[in-house]
């Protein structure tokens, strides 16, 4: 088997650290030494440590968007049931989870949306490609009757997102998934109905 090139064991590293500790509470330092690696070589694949973060927050979401379009896009179910699949499986955490980490996505919004142009940029894109699947299937479940049409399929998309994340960060402080649980009650008793 391949060994991952230096950027990829530098990425997939930082992917853990960050969404451990946080952007500023981790340092170009700390992230190389997890990696296992100089820190002169982080420079030799990054420009900056906000542009690590970028390409983290990239990596980050395309996991989660692979896993998204399998379950959103899977057109042999009906949209219903990948509605409530996608976000059973994102709000029914394991029963030992400590729910100290959240979502990195959530996490970057709060610590680095107002102050880096560039992550700010990256979170725009990452919220619009998922907005986008979220309402592709909305419009599904619309055209085969079993929502109701008077919603707008990418305004319940965004808000699912909203909603989503701010259950997650309130996991964080409550350690303990009761807003997710309250998060999937509310919304297929109350919206995607």
């Amino acid at each position: 088997m391949r060994r991952p090139s230096t950027r990829d064991q530098l990425l997939a590293t930082g992917l853990k650290v960050l969404h451990a500790r946080g952007f500023h509470a981790t340092g170009v330092q700390d992230i190389a030494e997890a990696a296992d690696v100089p820190k002169a070589s982080f420079y030799s694949h990054f420009p900056s440590k906000e542009a690590f973060g970028a390409d983290v927050l990239g990596r980050y979401w395309e996991r989660r968007a692979s896993h998204a379009a399998a379950i959103l896009g899977d057109e042999t179910r009906p949209p219903m049931d990948r509605l409530r699949t996608y976000f059973e499986g994102k709000t029914s955490p394991p029963p030992d989870a400590p729910f100290d980490k959240g979502c990195m996505i959530g996490n970057f919004s709060a610590e680095l949306a107002g102050s880096s142009r560039l992550v700010r940029d990256r979170l725009a894109t990452v919220f619009a490609a998922w907005g986008t699947l979220l309402a592709r299937c909305i419009r599904d479940a619309q055209a085969d009757g079993t929502l109701r049409p008077d919603l707008d399929p990418d305004e319940t998309a965004a808000f699912l997102i909203d909603a989503f994340e701010g259950a997650v960060l309130r996991t964080k402080v409550d350690r303990d998934g009761a807003a997710l649980a309250r998060f999937r009650s509310v919304v297929f008793s109350l919206i995607l109905v």
